[in-house]
C-alpha cells in the first residue's frame, strides 16, 4: 500500500531535475530525505498509535496543535490538492499530444486526459479500485520494458557531472517522489495499531520505490545527453517542463520502446489521477457544509478540477513546476514542518536531544520552503551550471 502510493507523478519529473545536479548528488538527497520522510512518518504513525481511536491526521495535528495546527494543515492541503491535479493534466495533455504524434495540440490533449480520467475517478471506488490494479499492473510490465531497452543506451561517463550548488533546487521534486504519509492513518488501522508491524511496513514500503526512483534516475540520466542539439535532452525537458519520458521516448530511436516510454508515462499519470481524484473530492465534500444535501458532491467536483483545468490552459507547461510547488510547499508544510512542531511540544518537558531534532527539522522545512517561495516570486534563480554545457 505505501509503495504504491509513494510511486507516483513525481518519478516521471524527477531524473530531470536529478540529472543537472548530477548522479551523486541526487542520491545523496535522496537518502538523506528518505531518512527524514521516514522519521516524520513515524512522528504521525506514533501519534495515531497511541491516541487509541481512527482518526485522521487532521484531528491529529489539532489535538496536538490547536487551531493554529488545523490552519496550516488545510492550506498545506490546499496547496497539495490543487498543485496534484495541475501536475497531472499538464504532465498527461503533455505526454498524449506526443502519443498523438501532433495530431492532437497539447490543450486538446489536456481536455480529453481530464474527460476520461475524471470520468474513471467518478466511477466509484469499488470500479476505481479494480481499474486500477488492471492499470497497476501494466505499470510494471511498462516499467520494466523500458527500464530494459533504456539500460542499453547508457553512457557511464554521464554519471560524472556533478553540480551539488543546482541540488537545493531538486529537494522539492524529491521530497514529492518520497510522500507516502497521507496513507499512515489506513496503515495504522490496517496493522491494528501494532506500532512494531507499522515501523516494518514504513521501512520495506519506502525503501522500494527509492530503489526504483534510483534505477529510473541512472537509466534516464545515462540514456539522455545532458544538452547539446537537439530537442532530446535533459536540459531542454527542464526548460520546457516536460515528463523525462518524453526526450526518452525521441531518443531511444525505436518506435516500439518509444511507445512503451509514453504508455508507461499515460499509465502513471491515469493510475495516479484516479487515486488522487478521489481523494481531492473526498477533501472538498469535509470543507463544504452538509446543508448542501446531493449538491455538495458536484461542488467538490467543480472545486477540486475546474481551478487546476483553468491554470493549465493557461500555463501548459507547468509540469515540473507544479511538482515543485507540492514538494517544496504543501509536502514539506505537512510533512516536516508540522511533525517537527509535533515532536516539540511532545519534548517539551522531555530530553533535550529530541528537542535539538525537533528545532532542526523545522528549520530545515523553513529552509528548503523558503528556497522555493523565492525561486516562485522571482525573488532567487538558481540554474544549472552552464559552464558544463560550454
Amino acid at each position: 500500500m505505501i509503495t504504491g502510493t509513494t510511486i507516483g507523478i513525481g518519478i516521471l519529473g524527477l531524473p530531470i531535475k536529478t540529472g543537472l545536479a548530477g548522479v551523486l548528488p541526487s542520491l545523496t538527497a535522496t537518502l538523506a530525505v528518505w531518512v527524514i520522510m521516514l522519521a516524520t512518518g513515524w512522528i504521525l504513525a506514533r501519534g495515531l498509535i497511541a491516541s487509541g481511536e481512527q482518526i485522521d491526521i487532521s484531528t491529529l495535528v489539532y489535538r496536538k496543535l490547536g487551531m493554529p495546527g488545523r490552519v496550516m494543515t488545510v492550506v498545506g492541503y490546499l496547496v497539495l490538492v490543487y498543485g496534484i491535479i495541475t501536475a497531472h493534466l499538464a504532465g498527461g495533455g503533455d505526454v498524449l499530444s506526443v502519443l498523438s504524434g501532433g495530431g492532437l495540440s497539447v490543450n486538446k490533449s489536456i481536455l480529453i486526459f481530464f474527460a476520461v480520467a475524471t470520468f474513471i475517478a467518478l466511477l466509484g471506488v469499488g470500479l476505481v479500485e479494480k481499474i486500477n490494479s488492471f492499470l497497476m499492473a501494466g505499470l510494471f510490465v511498462a516499467f520494466c520494458v523500458l527500464l530494459f531497452e533504456a539500460a542499453k543506451s547508457v553512457d557511464v561517463a554521464r554519471f560524472a557531472h556533478k553540480d551539488w550548488g543546482f541540488l537545493t533546487s531538486t529537494i522539492p521534486i524529491i521530497v514529492c517522489a518520497q510522500t507516502y504519509q497521507l496513507i499512515i492513518p489506513s496503515v495504522c488501522r490496517i496493522l491494528e495499531n501494532n506500532s512494531r508491524a507499522v515501523m516494518k511496513a514504513m521501512i520495506i514500503g519506502t525503501l522500494i520505490p527509492v530503489a526504483v526512483n534510483a534505477l529510473w534516475m541512472f537509466a534516464v540520466v545515462g540514456a539522455l545527453p545532458l544538452a547539446g542539439a537537439g530537442e532530446n535532452t535533459i536540459l531542454a525537458a527542464f526548460r520546457k517542463g516536460q515528463a523525462a519520458t518524453v526526450p526518452l521516448a525521441a531518443a531511444l530511436q525505436s518506435a516500439v520502446i518509444s511507445r512503451f516510454a509514453l504508455i508507461f508515462s499515460m499509465v502513471v499519470l491515469v493510475s495516479s489521477y484516479v487515486l488522487q481524484s478521489t481523494a481531492v473530492i473526498g477533501f472538498f465534500e469535509d470543507l463544504l457544509p452538509e446543508s448542501l444535501g446531493t449538491r455538495r458532491r458536484a461542488a467538490s467536483v467543480c472545486l477540486g478540477f475546474i481551478p487546476p483545468l483553468a491554470v493549465v490552459f493557461i500555463y501548459p507547461g507547468i509540469f515540473l513546476e507544479a511538482l515543485d510547488v507540492i514538494g517544496g510547499g504543501s509536502v514539506i508544510l505537512l510533512f516536516g514542518i508540522i511533525p517537527g512542531l509535533m515532536l516539540f511540544r511532545e519534548s517539551a518537558s522531555g530530553r533535550m536531544r529530541t528537542r535539538a531534532l525537533s528545532i532542526c527539522l523545522v528549520l530545515a522545512s523553513l529552509f528548503f520552503m523558503g528556497i522555493e517561495i523565492m525561486q516562485e516570486v522571482g525573488l532567487l534563480k538558481i540554474s544549472p551550471n552552464m559552464e558544463y554545457w560550454l
